[in-house]
């Protein structure tokens, strides 16, 4: 069987002015690069936006739109001296595609016969959302996969990809049959697709350590952006220990691509990638990308008996659910704190019942949130806390009540996000079949911090986008006002408020 060279490849990035405040390494390309890597292909990861990190391109001077990354030059050089057989992009979200869809058509001008893959969250929701155009004509929808449409784009891979790329980078160097591969998309003719159900990978323990080996870690270290507000340590080492979310809230990605039926790596196979990391890169803190980490209380408990041993601080940057084990939440925050956790994130999301349980579908009683913010404080932890307003029919009223319980619900830090509505959830179809963009935007201008969609009590998005963004700074000095010993301990004590502001 013939071996190919495959490059893996990352957008750069978008994000209004200085908005860009997150860069780390692909999990899912590390993971995909060892698997390519132990089946015998020359493999090569590479982030444009990391190694153009200090390049700014404006893209729209009025609303200061900007690109974070490298040149297409700088691109098609990295192309040129590799030269792959393939190349897999990874697109997360939408507002990646301009970068993921310029970066194929480099691939095509550099060599022709490169054969171009998209894949990642996008592609994914993207045909879940065209599985419905084609059930409601009325839906406003795309009536075809546009990715596809690009000529400079042959193949897309939906769902968990690891083996599913395997399978079919295998067959593409060998010129074998592709059509069978799970979680193919193949254009056959205009508007025509061969769409495959995704696979599940039901035993996570398969699953390789990432091959941080392959990618710039110092450079990560040295930019120092990884996803918490304000973490411990530079060096910081994200890991994912499970899979899914039982929840199915109307903004939220998760449940379609990674599944409802939550699955876990042993405590054994996280605490391995974890020590062999940590030797080699001498990390100073680790950071859990997991949805929802505290689901599974008797699973957090082994990994927190390890992680104890450790001696590492650690946090829940993605945020889990506020109401998970009520009755013993304060003995679970206190096993959590004493093993290194120094922050957990709670997802609130609003403090209207109406909101939670029409608008969101999240099954959480408003009355929760205030014992567990104090439950997790009580036990030692900072508590972060990620609320979203711009609902599609949330009021004016609703979005006041919102914040102005969240300014008095105790915690040490707050995200303020605007609604948006991403591909392949029911409120961004909702958003679609009834057209409540602000005129003159749409879905391509999903940005950090920027409104697509109307918004009650508000004229236009440049007003809304003001006072979220005014909310969030004003949140984030209470701590200073309310405990400026907290303060310290969370920020250090000569912490820059403008930073800070930014940081959230």
């Amino acid at each position: 069987m013939k071996k190919g060279k495959i490059l893996l490849i990352t957008p750069n990035l978008k994000g209004i002015g200085d908005g860009v405040n997150r860069i780390q390494p692909s999990l899912g390309l590390m993971l995909i690069a060892q698997v390519l890597k132990d089946d015998g292909h020359v493999v090569k990861i590479h982030d444009p936006a990391l190694d153009g990190w200090n390049n700014r391109k404006t893209l729209d001077p009025v609303n200061n739109v900007v690109l974070i990354g490298q040149s297409d030059e700088e691109i098609a050089k990295v192309i040129s001296n590799f030269a792959p057989d393939v190349i897999a992009i990874s697109v997360l979200f939408a507002n990646l595609l301009d970068s993921a869809h310029n970066i194929a058509g480099i691939a095509k001008k550099v060599n022709k016969k490169i054969k171009v893959i998209l894949g990642g969250n996008h592609i994914s929701n993207a045909v879940i959302d065209y599985k419905f155009a084609l059930t409601d004509k009325n839906s406003n929808l795309p009536d075809s996969l546009v990715d596809l449409e690009n000529n400079n784009i042959d193949l897309g891979m939906a769902g968990e990809g690891e083996f599913s790329m395997r399978e079919l980078i295998n067959a593409l160097i060998n010129d074998n049959d592709i059509s069978k591969i799970p979680g193919l998309v193949k254009k056959i003719a205009d508007k025509k697709y061969i769409i495959n159900p995704p696979s599940r990978i039901n035993d996570l323990n398969v699953l390789p350590r990432p091959a941080r080996y392959m990618v710039n870690m110092e450079g990560y270290f040295n930019i120092g952006a990884f996803h918490s507000p304000k973490s411990r340590s530079k060096r910081v080492l994200s890991v994912m220990c499970s899979r899914g979310c039982p929840e199915k809230c109307t903004f939220c990605t998760t449940p379609e691509m990674w599944g409802q039926r939550m699955r876990w790596r042993s405590t054994d196979h996280i605490m391995d990638e974890i020590k062999n990391d940590c030797r080699d890169y001498k990390i100073g803190e680790i950071q859990f990308d997991d949805d929802t980490i505290t689901v599974d209380k008797k699973k957090l408990f082994s990994l927190c008996n390890e992680l104890e041993k450790l001696g590492l601080p650690w946090c829940t940057p993605n945020g889990t659910k506020v109401n998970y084990h009520l009755k013993n939440q304060l003995e679970m925050y206190k096993k959590m704190a004493n093993s290194g956790c120094y922050q957990i994130t709670l997802a609130c999301e609003s403090a209207v019942q109406r909101v939670l349980d029409v608008l969101i579908n999240k099954r959480l009683p408003v009355e929760t949130i205030l014992p567990s913010i104090e439950n997790a404080k009580k036990a030692g932890m900072l508590v972060h806390t990620y609320w979203i307003i711009g609902y599609p029919g949330e009021t004016y009223e609703e979005i006041k009540k919102t914040v102005d319980f969240a300014m008095n619900c105790g915690a040490d830090s707050f995200s303020f996000s605007i609604l948006n509505p991403l591909p392949g959830t029911p409120i961004y179809r909702k958003v679609m079949k009834d057209n409540l963009f602000w005129p003159g935007r749409s879905y391509n201008d999903m940005l950090f911090r920027s409104s697509l969609i109307k918004v009650d009590g508000f004229s236009n998005p440049v007003e809304f986008e003001n006072f979220v963004n005014e909310t969030n700074i004003k949140a984030n000095l209470l701590l200073k006002e309310r405990d400026p010993e907290r303060f310290k301990y969370k920020y250090g004590a000569n912490a820059d408020e403008s930073a800070l502001a930014k940081q959230t």
